[in-house]
């Protein structure tokens, strides 16, 4: 009976040994993917307050903009947000995962602004350097700015403060959803509401199967100057096959996106969900977008061939969306 003793408590003091070697190589996981995070993007928010996308988004992004109208009147998320608080003399709104603030103070506060709104902003994200550049920003506007230099994963939020919550493609960065979600909804005040627009696709920012092999069907036909990848390295390089990459590996690229929507719809009322991009992600963003010149023939009409079959495969449900707005309440 002794030796079963000894047995059941040098089985737990190894189980508990592997549980704490487990622990301490995903904590130094997680810092390492952070100092790589506020790297990235340290460089990314050099002497700017919004992310370089290439031309050709600009009119993917145009037929997204036509949808959100359809649905909701207004063609973009500052316009909802402006109409949402017209009435207002003064809001608190709070950015998680600003950056440098750009859409919040080039965007937001003008049609603010123009309204006769006040605007009081907080920006929380983990980057204090592109924090500091809205801050700059936000001074020549005389606009009272709150920067909050933390880990949006271990968020604590006050209770009914904020009138609006805004996350623009920030989401999939974070890890810790469902508390998130839940501070969010806890920090609104009654009638308030989170505004979002980000990419709930594969953990990774992988393809689900369906995609991946539609993307591979395409990829077979285009002329090779559409397949110049401009994010792998340093310098552009060819890429013969489109490789289904998880960049959550190595940085918080789509760490736990698959997770965006549940945790939304579990912790706040969804008032507007509207998907978008089931393919365009995969042709025109920063990967192999610059390719595209669409002043060029050629460009143009395979860039209207993708767009139009990505809405085909999307309004019959063949493919899942990899973008959506949403508008939420408090629960």
């Amino acid at each position: 009976m002794e030796q079963v003793t000894r047995l059941k408590k040098l089985f737990k003091s190894l189980t508990n040994q592997l549980s704490d070697k487990k622990r301490k190589e995903n904590n130094k996981n997680y810092s390492q993917k952070m100092e790589g995070e506020i790297e990235h993007y340290k460089n990314i928010f050099k002497d700017k307050l919004f992310q370089d996308v290439p031309p050709v988004w600009t009119d993917t992004d145009i037929h997204f903009v036509e949808n959100i109208k359809k649905k909701t009147g207004v063609s973009s998320l500052n316009e909802y947000i402006s109409r949402h608080t017209k009435n207002k003399k003064k809001i608190k709104l709070l950015g998680l995962g600003s950056g440098a603030c750009g859409l919040e103070l080039l965007g937001i506060a003008p049609l603010l602004k123009k309204n006769g709104t006040e605007l009081e902003l907080s920006c929380v994200d983990i980057n204090e350097s592109a924090l500091k550049q809205g801050e700059n920003e936000a001074k020549k506007q005389n606009i009272k700015f709150n920067a909050i230099t933390q880990d949006v994963n271990k968020i604590s939020l006050p209770e009914n403060k904020y009138d609006v919550i805004l996350a623009h493609a920030s989401l999939h960065h974070f890890l810790k959803l469902d508390h998130i979600c839940k501070e969010i909804n806890k920090s609104l005040k009654p009638g308030g509401i989170f505004v979002t627009v980000d990419i709930p696709t594969k953990n990774g920012y992988l393809m689900w199967d369906e995609t991946f092999k539609v993307v591979n069907n395409i990829w077979k036909i285009l002329p090779p100057k559409f397949k110049i990848d401009y994010t792998k390295h340093a310098d552009p390089v060819y890429a013969e096959t489109y490789e289904n990459v998880d960049y959550s590996i190595n940085s918080f690229e789509c760490i736990n996106s698959e997770a965006i929507l549940p945790s939304l719809r579990k912790h706040l009322n969804e008032v507007y969900y509207i998907p978008a991009f089931s393919l365009c992600r995969r042709f025109f963003d920063t990967k192999f977008g610059p390719n595209f010149d669409l002043r060029q023939a050629l460009d143009r009409s395979i860039f209207d061939f993708i767009v139009n079959l990505d809405k085909y495969y999307l309004e019959n449900n063949i493919l899942k969306p990899e973008t959506f707005f949403g508008i939420y309440s408090k629960k």
